[in-house]
């Protein structure tokens, strides 16, 4: 058709239209207007089954089900390049939310593949050979779950999340995750191996970071000081102590909801019950707020006793909220009872624990009932092995160990040094010599003495001498040691030692009249004291400094 023909074909129409009154039949039929052109996408939906029950530190099967309920094929990453496919994620969680964002990974909180952190990325869970669905297909894939070894026992939600990196663009993208729940178990391997033949069973573990197999049946303990790197033998306790146990994963029961931790004296009479606060913190989530409170589980007054709760299974319920228990131990929530030690007086204490049930009635360890175990030790991957309490280690219906407590401080006293013939250092610290009296005479001699003490001799010292930048004298030991280097001890801290001056000052140059030379003598004492954590409690260290000069007359 022309371009006349067709301006005139549409100038007839116009007019039509203009000339046709109102009412009067259309010369052409309506033709209603076009709507959006509907985008043609996947959608992608997962599923995914696994067992109910796990194991921290083992695997668990998983199949996952990709389907695609859009209207075009879904690319996977095996057909399409990899940032146009889709991938699945799996991800252990604490609650049921399994989020729309990128899984995170505890090596990137400077944490190990061994531990949980929340919504984290299951160790080789990303699924990234994928295969395309077409519509209305679906895509199985199966693999294992690794639960990290460092998982609390408790629920969890094992998670799956397809398009993970977001490479596909779907018609809707709210409904890309999924999640079970999974209930992980402590490790068997890792906390204690359980003798056989034990049910239910609860063992005293340690004082702060030292195993109860690490103290001796005095009560005292030895261990490497974290500080200064020395070794500290036969120990003892002090500041405020933290008394750890672990237990059977199935209490609280209403046989075994209680605990409580006492002391007496050695030789005392009469136990004292632990009244210090526990808690332990749990996550409370309102939407997308997250807060912590702690769950006080003691004292709490039972059957007129100072009892304290084993963490009940689950944290308290509130409207509106969802409550769970941290999956770790990251709170440091680990002491199940603590005494400031320091008002105690210096000597050896027993600690129990015993058990009680919902009514605060105690429950003796049997057959029927339950076990205390012992930790024996500590191999070299970590397991913890066990043994049967000893009889020794019972007592009535509880668990009896000793420490040996002592808060006293160390001191540290530097005396003036003394030429032989009873001259003492001036006021300016100068100790004057006659250099025509030998070295070697008596006369002419310089006794050093000093003194490191403890009441109980549980401490260790350091004492030098400098010149300039050279040590002269440099000896450690324990204070109760006998001889030490050029110095002899009395067996209680206090050492004396008489050298000739050229021991001092050496090499430094004569001068017209004599040799000089410009001293310092420094001393530390170091306590043996430990709340366990090997490291001493410096708040009771002792250290002195004195100098002196050497000169001739």
């Amino acid at each position: 058709m022309s371009r006349m023909r067709r301006f005139l074909s549409l100038s007839t129409l116009l007019a039509g239209l203009i000339a046709t009154p109102v009412g009067a039949q259309d010369p052409l039929p309506r033709v209603p207007l076009p709507g959006p052109i509907p985008i043609l996408r996947p959608d992608l939906v997962v599923s995914l089954s696994t067992d109910a029950k796990g194991v921290a530190g083992a695997e668990v099967p998983v199949t996952v089900t990709v389907t695609n309920k859009g209207l075009v094929k879904a690319l996977g990453t095996s057909e399409a390049p990899a940032n146009k496919g889709y991938m699945v994620d799996l991800v252990w969680s604490a609650d049921s939310v399994i989020p729309m964002a990128a899984a995170v990974q505890p090596v990137y909180q400077g944490l190990t593949r061994e531990d949980f952190v929340e919504d984290m990325l299951v160790l080789g869970g990303r699924i990234s050979n994928t295969k395309s669905i077409p519509p209305g297909g679906s895509v199985t894939y199966s693999l294992p779950a690794y639960a990290p070894r460092n998982m609390r026992p408790g629920t969890y939600w094992l998670g799956a999340y397809v398009d993970s990196l977001a490479h596909v663009a779907e018609s809707r993208e709210n409904n890309n995750t999924t999640g079970v729940k999974v209930d992980i178990g402590a490790t068997p391997t890792v906390a204690t191996t359980v003798p056989a033949g034990t049910d239910y069973w609860v063992m005293p573990w340690k004082v702060g970071n030292t195993a109860l197999y690490s103290i001796k049946p005095s009560g005292l303990t030895d261990y490497k000081d974290g500080l200064s790197l020395r070794q500290m033998t036969n120990a003892p306790f002090g500041g405020r102590l933290g008394f750890r146990h672990g237990y059977d994963s199935r209490l609280p029961t209403a046989g075994l909801a209680y605990y409580r931790w006492l002391y007496q004296p050695v030789g005392g009479s009469g136990w004292q019950e632990f009244s210090e606060t526990i808690g332990a913190h749990y996550v409370r989530k309102v939407g997308t707020t997250v807060s912590f409170p702690v769950y006080v589980l003691g004292p709490k007054s039972v059957n007129g006793l100072n009892l304290y709760e084993f963490r009940p299974h689950d944290p308290p319920a509130e409207a509106g909220a969802v409550t769970t228990w941290p999956a770790t131990d990251w709170f440091g929530d680990i002491y199940s009872g603590l005494l400031n030690s320091t008002a105690l007086p210096e000597g050896s204490y027993r600690f129990k624990l015993e058990l009680y049930d919902q009514a605060g009635v105690p429950v003796t360890p049997g057959p029927t009932t339950f076990q205390f175990l012992a930790p024996s030790g500590t191999t070299a991957d970590g397991t913890v092995t066990t043994i049967p309490a000893p009889a020794a280690s019972l007592e009535g219906n509880g668990y009896v160990f000793t420490l040996h407590v002592d808060n006293r401080s160390t001191s540290a006293v530097i005396d003036p040094p003394v030429l032989g013939g009873g001259t003492a250092t001036d006021a300016c610290g100068f100790l004057t010599y006659d250099p025509a009296v030998s070295p070697a005479a008596v006369a002419a001699r310089i006794r050093l003495a000093f003194h490191a003490t403890h009441p109980a001799n549980f401490a260790v010292f350091t004492y030098k001498v400098t010149r300039a930048t050279t040590d002269v004298v440099a000896i450690a030991d324990e204070v109760a040691a006998g001889t030490v280097g050029a110095f002899a001890g009395d067996g209680f801290g206090n050492f004396s030692a008489s050298l000739t001056r050229t021991e001092l000052l050496g090499p430094c140059l004569p001068a017209a009249a004599g040799r000089r030379g410009a001293f310092a003598e420094v001393l530390h004492v170091l306590p043996k004291a430990t709340t366990g954590w090997h490291q001493r409690i410096t708040a009771y260290d002792a250290h002195a400094v004195r100098a002196f000069a050497l000169a001739p007359k």
